[in-house]
């Protein structure tokens, strides 16, 4: 096996949530709006045949990760391979539940926190993700335990004016690490009271959207040093927006600010609708399973599958293949992982799997960087 040290396999395992963040869209990181889980036998079919194309490092994702059933089973499961790691996005709901097994395993995994502010509400708006008195305590019990704990804060015009207090007081009083992220630009938004879509989503972006210039000064104040491009161990440098970081004691402020842009290929340059249009804000770097249309990946990534002997086996390694050939060089949009192999599996499907070519699109994507 050849390990794939630059990338992660990430899993939307299901979509749903506990939470309704205005700033987010409906099924969450899924591509999917359906509310659906993927099954556990499924989910280890995957991941069996990840690891057996080099790939070691994976993040679970959602909706909220925590709520599915199997949660404890999966990590389990996924720490029986040598060498994995394990990061989790997740809002705290019922992490504590499984702190046994986070704690088993704690040299292996992180948990990456999305906590946006210090007040329930804020002009009136709701932010569920707030740092309450029980988020507080479950930092304290998981860092107690010495298990990472990462906040990501996700900064609006609604947040900003909380977010310095908020990012000194995790780092200095509660032992985590910090990311502050801007406000992905997307098609569409749960919103305040009621989703929205199109040019309303565009406008709310817009409304909502803080450079993260406006943090560079006060990060610089509270740091030590800092590094213009940095990463986690998940992945490697020149992937995606280049990714700032502010160091003070042992613990980090990572800065994911999408205004630096973000690395295309000639290949992109040429061949890529969403970057001709304008619409690829942020490049990619991992690939990314959406909880949607997983019967088909499993078709085709199965080892007891009766189509392992025929040319859509080699799907899932060609894919790997391609995407290591292509982060050596540059960071793909988002998507191009499907334009540039578009016309394979077109040839591949067409015959073998008919009803699936409509949905194609849904199966398999590229995450950007909000990891």
């Amino acid at each position: 096996m050849k390990k794939r040290v630059n990338t992660y396999l990430a899993i939307a395992i299901t979509t749903y949530c506990n939470y309704q963040c205005f700033y987010c869209k409906k099924g969450g990181e899924s591509i999917s709006k359906e509310k659906e889980t993927i099954s556990f036998d499924d989910v280890k079919k995957i991941i069996a045949n990840a690891y057996a194309n080099g790939i070691v490092n994976f993040r679970i994702t959602g909706g909220e990760p925590t709520s599915v059933s199997y949660f404890c089973e999966l990590i389990e499961y996924i720490m029986k391979f040598k060498d994995t790691k394990v990061r989790i996005n997740t809002n705290g709901f019922r992490i504590l539940e499984y702190i046994d097994v986070l704690t088993k395993y704690k040299e292996y995994i992180d948990i990456v926190f999305s906590v946006d502010s210090l007040s329930e509400y804020i002009c009136g708006v709701h932010f569920p993700k707030y740092l309450s008195q029980n988020v507080i305590e479950i930092t304290r019990a998981l860092r107690k335990n010495k298990i990472s704990v990462r906040y990501n804060i996700v900064v609006t015009k609604l947040n900003e004016c909380e977010v310095r207090e908020l990012v000194q007081k995790a780092i200095d009083e509660l032992d985590v690490n910090v990311k502050l992220l801007d406000l992905n630009r997307f098609s569409e938004y749960l919103g305040y009271s009621n989703e929205v879509t199109g040019k309303e989503a565009y406008d709310l972006w817009q409304e909502l959207f803080v450079p993260m210039s406006n943090f560079y000064d006060f990060l610089c104040q509270i740091s030590t040093h800092s590094q213009a491009e940095w990463t986690t161990s998940l992945i490697g440098k020149k992937h995606g927006i280049p990714m700032s970081c502010y160091f003070r004691g042992n613990n980090w402020v990572q800065v994911k600010d999408s205004t630096r842009g973000a690395r295309y290929s000639e290949f992109c340059r040429k061949n890529c609708l969403l970057y001709k249009k304008g619409e690829c804000q942020e490049g990619v770097f991992s690939l990314f399973l959406s909880s949607n249309e997983v019967s088909l990946l499993i078709l085709i990534l199965s080892p007891f599958s009766k189509f392992k002997n025929s040319a859509s086996y080699n799907f899932f390694p060609s894919i790997l293949n391609v995407f290591l050939e292509i982060s050596n060089i540059s960071s793909f949009p988002l998507l191009i992982v499907y334009l540039s192999l578009l016309l394979y599996i077109v040839y591949v499907f067409v015959i073998s799997f008919p009803p699936f070519i409509n949905r194609i699109y849904s199966s398999f994507y590229v995450i950007s960087n909000d990891s």
